[in-house]
C-alpha cells in the first residue's frame, strides 16, 4: 500500500505545477484544521496572549501563522507556543515549496515560449511552412511588400529551433518595418502544429523545404486541416509550393486545383542561366521584375480603354509598361497582337513602380512610329565552355539549343570524381548544338587550363550542388571565375561573357567582385517568385509564360531596330516596337551597363546605337 500511494503521489506531481499547488493547499488546510482542533480539544488559551477564543478564531490565527512567521511571537503559554511554532515551521516549509513551484512553473512557461509552442493569434498573415536557405529572402521580400500595411505579419513554422530561426532572420532583415515576424517550432505536416499558426486566418501559405516528399506531406496536412476545421474556419487562401520534380508538380496541381501553385527552382535557374549566356544584363531584368523593390507586375481593368487596341493601350500610360492582357476567360496573353481590341472585363497586365501609378495618363502619350534600321542576324561559329555540372545542366543546354544554331560548340568540362559523366551525357538531347564532354580531374586551375586551349565566347560556371555542400560548391565556383578572368583571349573575339550559378545569395557580392557578367542566385530567384505568388496568385500564368520555352521571352535587342536614331522619347520606341509585334518595356545603357525598366514615355529621351531595348516577344519572334 505504501508503494502504491507513493507511486500515485509521484505520478500526480509529474502532471505539472498545478497539481503540486493543489497538494500544498490540501496540506495547508490539514495543518490548520489539526492545529485548531488541538487548541479547541485541549482548551488551550494564550493564542496571541488572549484567553480562550474558540475554534474559528483558532482557525484564523493558525492561518496567520502559516502566512506570517512573526505572528506567533505574541503567544503565551508553553503548550500553545509549541503548537503555533509547529504551525509556523510548517508554513515556512509550505511557503518555500510554493515559491519554488511557482518559479519553476514560470521557468517552464518561458522555456515553452522559447521553444515556439504557443498559439499565434495573428490574422490576414502569410504563413511559411518549412525552413531552408530560401526563407530569409522570402521574408525580406514580404517585408517590402507589406510597407503600405499598418499591421502585417509573417509566421514561420518549421522543425527548427525557434531562437536560431529568429537570429537568422534578424541577421538578414535588420529593419522589419511594419511587419511582425513570428517563428514557431513544429512539424509542418502535423495538424497539431498547424493549429499553432492560425492557418484559418492566413491569406496565403508558402511551403518550402529540402525535398518533394516533405512538400507533399505538408500539402496533405494543409488539406486535411481544411477538411477537419469547423465551417467558416478553414484556410481559403493561396497555397504556393516549391517542388523539384515535374511529375510532383503536375500531380499536386491535378489533385488540388487552382488554389495550389507550384514553383520549380531548377526550371527558373536553368532558363535564366541560358538567357543570361545569350544576352548580358538579362538576369538583372528578371530580378527587377521578380522582386518587390522597384517595378513589378500589376493587373487591372480600365473601362475607359474598352474598345481600343492593345497598341493604343500601350500608349495610354506614361509611367507604366503594358505587356499583356488577362481575358475574361482567365487566360493570360503576353505581347498579344497589336490590333487586339480590349473587351469589357479584360484586365491589362503592366509593369509599374506602384499600383497607384498604374492609371491612364489624361490624353495618353503622343508618340509615332519612326524609321528603323534593318535587322542583321549574321551566323557565326561560337564556342561555349561549361565548367562544372548539376541537375540543371540538361535544362540549360536544352534552352540554349532552342536559340543557337549548329555553328555553336559547347565543351562541358567536368570532374569525373564528382559526377557520372556517362549518365550526364545520356541526359542531353540537343538538335542544333554540338556538345562534347571532357573529363578534367583537379581543381579550378585545371579546368581553366583546358578551357583556354581554344578561344571561347561565353563561359557558364555551374556548381556541383549534387556532389558537394553549398559552401564548397560556391567556393569552387568563385575560384573558377577568378581563373576565367585571368585568361588572355583573342582580341577579335571581344569581351567574353561569363555566367555563374551561385547557390548561396550571400556569395553574390563575391561573384560580382570576381568579374562575373551575370550571376544567377538559385535561392534568391526562387524566393522572389514564391514571395510574388503568395501576394498575387494571378501572376502564375505570367511567370509560366516567361519561363516556358514555347511562351514569350524577354530579349535585349539593338536599339536601331526600333528607331533609336529618330525617336524623340521612349514612347516612339514603344510605338515602333508595337508595330513590329513586340512590347518594349525598357532599355540597357551600353555606356554604364545599367538596365532601366518602365521609363517615362513622354520625357525627352535618346538611345545610342550601342544601347539595347528590353522587349517581350513571342517565341517565334525571338
Amino acid at each position: 500500500m505504501k508503494t502504491r500511494l507513493r507511486y500515485r503521489f509521484d505520478a500526480a506531481l509529474s502532471r505539472g505545477p498545478a497539481v503540486v499547488i493543489a497538494w500544498l493547499g490540501l496540506i495547508t488546510l490539514g495543518i490548520v484544521i489539526v492545529s485548531s482542533l488541538v487548541l479547541t480539544v485541549f482548551d488551550l488559551d494564550g493564542v496571541h496572549g488572549d484567553p480562550r477564543v474558540g475554534f474559528w478564531e483558532d482557525f484564523w490565527q493558525s492561518i496567520l501563522r502559516l502566512l506570517d512567521p512573526g505572528t506567533f511571537s505574541g503567544d503565551a503559554g508553553w503548550f500553545t507556543r509549541v503548537v503555533m511554532l509547529l504551525v509556523t515551521l510548517s508554513g515556512v516549509f509550505i511557503a518555500g515549496s510554493l515559491i519554488g513551484v511557482i518559479s519553476n512553473g514560470i521557468d517552464q512557461r518561458v522555456e515553452d515560449l522559447r521553444k515556439g509552442r504557443s498559439t499565434v493569434l495573428e490574422s490576414d498573415h502569410t504563413v511559411i511552412l518549412g525552413w531552408s536557405e530560401r526563407v530569409p529572402p522570402i521574408v525580406a521580400e514580404l517585408v517590402i511588400a507589406n510597407e503600405s500595411r499598418r499591421r502585417a505579419a509573417v509566421v514561420v513554422l518549421a522543425d527548427s529551433d525557434k531562437p536560431e530561426m529568429e537570429d537568422t532572420l534578424k541577421r538578414s532583415i535588420s529593419d522589419p518595418k511594419s511587419t511582425k515576424i513570428v517563428c514557431r517550432t513544429g512539424d509542418p505536416w502535423s495538424l497539431e502544429s498547424l493549429d499553432l499558426v492560425n492557418l484559418a486566418g492566413a491569406r496565403s501559405v508558402v511551403i518550402v523545404g529540402t525535398d518533394d516528399a516533405a512538400a507533399v506531406k505538408t500539402v496533405l496536412a494543409v488539406k486535411a486541416h481544411q477538411q477537419t476545421a469547423p465551417p467558416g474556419r478553414s484556410f481559403s487562401g493561396c497555397l504556393v509550393v516549391e517542388v523539384e520534380a515535374a511529375e510532383t508538380a503536375a500531380s499536386l496541381r491535378t489533385l488540388f486545383g487552382d488554389q495550389l501553385l507550384t514553383v520549380r527552382s531548377a526550371d527558373i535557374v536553368a532558363e535564366l542561366t541560358a538567357q543570361a549566356c545569350r544576352q548580358r544584363g538579362l538576369s538583372e531584368v528578371f530580378r527587377e521584375l521578380l522582386d518587390f523593390d522597384g517595378d513589378e507586375f500589376y493587373m487591372e481593368s480600365f473601362p475607359s480603354l474598352v474598345g481600343r487596341t492593345y497598341s493604343e493601350a500601350q500608349l495610354a500610360f506614361d509611367r507604366c509598361a503594358v505587356v499583356g492582357v488577362l481575358g475574361t476567360s482567365g487566360r493570360v496573353t503576353l505581347n498579344p497582337d497589336p490590333t487586339l481590341v480590349l473587351l469589357d472585363g479584360d484586365r491589362l497586365i503592366g509593369i509599374a513602380e506602384d499600383d497607384s501609378l498604374f492609371v491612364p495618363t489624361p490624353g495618353g502619350v503622343t508618340a509615332s512610329v519612326v524609321a528603323t534600321e534593318p535587322r542583321v542576324l549574321g551566323a557565326e561559329r561560337r564556342r561555349i565552355v561549361v565548367a562544372g555540372w548539376s541537375r540543371i545542366g540538361p535544362r540549360v543546354l536544352a534552352e540554349l539549343d532552342e536559340f543557337l544554331d549548329e555553328g555553336t560548340r559547347v565543351d562541358i568540362l567536368v570532374d569525373p570524381e564528382k559526377m557520372d559523366v556517362e549518365a550526364a551525357r545520356a541526359e542531353l538531347q540537343t538538335r542544333n548544338l554540338r556538345v562534347r564532354f571532357e573529363e578534367v580531374t583537379g581543381g579550378p586551375e585545371a579546368v581553366i587550363s583546358v578551357a583556354a586551349r581554344e578561344p571561347f565566347h561565353e563561359a557558364i560556371v555551374l556548381g556541383y550542388r549534387d556532389a558537394m555542400s553549398i559552401h564548397d560548391a560556391d567556393a569552387r565556383t568563385l575560384l573558377t571565375l577568378v581563373g576565367f578572368r585571368q585568361v588572355t583571349q583573342d582580341p577579335s573575339i571581344g569581351a567574353v561573357r561569363i555566367v555563374a550559378e551561385v547557390l548561396d545569395q550571400r556569395n553574390a557580392k563575391l561573384a560580382q567582385a570576381s568579374g562575373v557578367d551575370d550571376f544567377i542566385v538559385s535561392d534568391e530567384l526562387t524566393s522572389l517568385m514564391l514571395a510574388q505568388l503568395s501576394e498575387r496568385a494571378e501572376l502564375i500564368q505570367v511567370f509560366e509564360d516567361l519561363f516556358d520555352r514555347e511562351g514569350c521571352t524577354v530579349e535585349l535587342r539593338p536599339a536601331p531596330w526600333y528607331g533609336s536614331g529618330a525617336a524623340r522619347n521612349f514612347g516612339d520606341i514603344v510605338a515602333t516596337a508595337s508595330s513590329l509585334g513586340v512590347s518594349a518595356i525598357g532599355y540597357r545603357s551600353a555606356a554604364t551597363g545599367q538596365v532601366v525598366l518602365n521609363p517615362s514615355k513622354s520625357a525627352a529621351f535618346r538611345l545610342d546605337r550601342e544601347d539595347l531595348v528590353v522587349v517581350i516577344a513571342s517565341a517565334l519572334g525571338a
